[in-house]
């Protein structure tokens, strides 16, 4: 997709209260809510870049998120610490300037495995984003101790060009679990075995809507969130989109909607801490990124 310029927002949705399955029907209010961080183009954490792309929490809530140029150019990733025991609008500090991985291609979204492989925390990155940037890729990168950026890697996904990955430990009772979405197919993976093989697919249409491009997802024990985003081919008075399913592919809430404002803001990954899920916006008009709650 040709991506719009940049800014962040973040939403928040709780999960804590199982809810029921609703028929898809477009959102009527806007969905977003508390911003808990915002990120102007002058700040470090983004060297230059103004395109935010995948973003993930990590280990103690600390928040990763890839920046590039336009159409997913000089990618960078930074990292975010938290400031304080409470969720406000400097809930997490820059640490410091972002590190240049060229291999995070498109880097349109991050995953983190406290324990991949066995070796221990990482973050995965898709390389591509949708078919306007198609790779079967992933750019594996080794978390120290402190959570700061080890060693990089990459795997071939048999499953082909995705876009959207997520993990959770605490899926599968336990046992922890991936979801990847490839356009309209979610494919799951064990968490415990290596990426390149061990994919199944749970199912091939999942909910869409007309003129949005997919973007990143989010996954706990028991559900997958799925993210699309307003677009250049968009009405200037569309929406972005959040899709949330189980593990199963089947529809728990369609359509919830974060407004596009007039094509100015434009969602681009989900990701949570506990039962509170943040989503990050992109945006135009030089204005500045931001984390916001998804108000559930």
């Amino acid at each position: 997709m040709k991506k719009l310029s940049s800014v962040a927002s973040v939403l928040v949705l709780s999960v804590g209260i199982a809810i029921a399955p609703a028929a898809s029907a477009h959102a009527a209010t806007d969905r977003s809510g508390a911003e808990r961080l915002s990120i102007p183009n002058s700040s470090a954490c983004k060297a230059g870049r103004t395109v935010m792309q995948g973003m993930v929490a990590g280990p103690g809530g600390q928040l990763y998120i890839v920046f590039t140029k336009a159409a997913g150019a000089e990618p960078v990733l930074s990292r975010w610490l938290r400031d304080g025991s409470t969720w406000d609008g400097a809930s997490w500090v820059c640490a410091g300037a972002p590190t240049s991985i060229p291999t995070l291609g498109h880097g349109n979204d991050l995953a983190y495995n406290p324990n991949y492989l066995g070796q221990g925390p990482a973050l995965i990155a898709t390389q591509g984003s949708q078919s306007a940037f198609p790779s079967d890729k992933v750019t594996i990168v080794r978390l120290n101790v402190d959570g700061s950026f080890g060693a990089t890697g990459e795997v071939r996904l048999p499953i082909g060009n995705i876009s959207g990955l997520c993990y959770s430990a605490t899926a599968a009772g336990g046992a922890g679990k991936y979801a990847a979405r490839r356009l309209g197919s979610l494919w799951t993976h064990p968490g415990a075995g290596a990426l390149t093989s061990g994919w199944t697919l749970v199912k091939s249409n999942l909910t869409s809507h007309d003129n949005r491009s997919d973007q990143g997802i989010d996954c706990s024990e028991n559900y997958i969130w799925n993210t699309k985003s307003i677009n250049t081919s968009t009405p200037a008075t569309g929406w972005n989109w959040v899709y949330q399913y189980n593990w199963s592919g089947g529809d728990v809430e369609s359509d919830i909607g974060i407004p596009g404002n007039n094509l100015t803001d434009e969602i681009e990954d989900v990701t949570h801490v506990g039962s509170e899920f943040f989503v990050g916006i992109n945006r135009n008009d030089g204005l500045a990124d931001s984390v916001k709650v998804l108000i559930e």
